[in-house]
């Protein structure tokens, strides 16, 4: 879709800064994007996120509520809610999609008040959802297509800008150090390198805070340097699974189902997506009433309220048999 002239505008801003901001400052990309969406539509929330979808990992790099920077983190998401739903199907999640019934299942950001809209972009890498941008309004019917295709655009340059930031990717030193090689240390030494010498910077600050008069100015710029710093270490250790130990291997996510009910799930979840009722009745010649029983049984033995949530909890299954 054509977008606005102040989309446009927006966009083309948050580029540059991206573009000019230094390799290691993740945090100066996650904060143009906020500004750039923050520019085209009413936005109390927003939110960078990296996914690790073998454990259910998500790690929040950047969160910004209320004209406030917040504590960052890392957790595991459920099977159930908004983030399993757009790691499953790959699209966005727009809360007039199903009025926020997905969304209202999870954790609530800013001040635990349900949004009025919301949008739930993923960061689309070679082997699926890695990443997640969000964006929440305590206004309603504010993320249009516009917006869904801005975060999308937005999205895309992230992802861009994080693995151009990894070690890997700029040299590979598994080839001068082997002892790093496929354990995943490269990146968490840069982290840890990375810390301490902003750690040693913002001691230094601190010291430095009572000469002068623009102490609100300084105290102003130590808080954001915090925050920086949580987006660098988030997005280089959360970010990033250990690669030096196995996931835990889990039981077969379909073992509780009848041969029937496997049959209609394996449709369902299968290469080109779900075929619908009416296709799987003819396929295993069932009524589409039956169909329906079926799913009805294995939504409830498996503890998911929607279908789209099959393809995850099998995906995973199917790599830990495979591991």
């Amino acid at each position: 879709m054509a977008l606005s002239d102040p989309t446009i505008r927006a966009l083309r801003f948050a580029d540059q800064v991206i573009h000019e901001a230094d390799r290691a400052d993740v945090f100066a990309v996650y904060d143009a994007c906020r500004a750039a969406v923050g520019a085209i539509t009413a936005l109390d929330d927003f939110y960078v996120a990296l996914i690790q979808e073998h454990d259910r990992r998500i790690s929040y790099p950047y969160l910004f509520s209320n004209g406030r920077y917040a504590e960052t983190g890392t957790m595991t998401y459920g099977p159930a809610g908004v983030v399993a739903w757009v790691v499953a199907s790959g699209k966005p999640y727009r809360y007039q999609d199903d009025q926020g019934a997905l969304l209202n299942r999870g954790v609530r950001f800013g001040d635990g008040e349900p949004s009025a809209d919301a949008l739930i972009v993923p960061m689309l890498g070679e082997d699926g959802v890695v990443g997640l941008l969000g964006a929440l309004s305590d206004t309603p019917a504010v993320m249009t297509d516009e917006v869904v295709a801005a975060m999308t655009w937005l999205a895309a340059v992230v992802l861009d800008r994080i693995r151009a930031a990894s070690p890997s990717r700029r040299l590979n030193l598994g080839v001068v150090y082997p002892e790093l090689q496929d354990t995943g240390r490269a990146g968490r030494l840069m982290a840890v390198n990375h810390a301490v010498s902003a750690l040693t910077s913002l001691a230094g600050d601190i010291e430095r805070l009572g000469d002068g008069n623009d102490v609100a100015t300084r105290v102003t710029a130590l808080s954001r340097r915090c925050f920086e710093l949580q987006a660098a270490l988030v997005t280089r250790l959360g970010g990033h699974a250990d690669l030096g130990s196995a996931p835990d291997r889990r039981p077969d996510p379909l073992q509780a189902l009848s041969p029937r009910e496997r049959a209609v799930v394996d449709l369902v979840t299968g290469p080109h997506g779900d075929p619908g009722n009416a296709e799987i009745a003819a396929t295993l010649g069932i009524g589409t009433a039956t169909v329906k029983t079926h799913m009805g049984s294995v939504l409830a033995k498996l503890g998911l309220e929607h279908r789209s949530e099959l393809r995850w909890l099998v995906r995973c299954g199917q790599d830990d048999r495979g591991s």
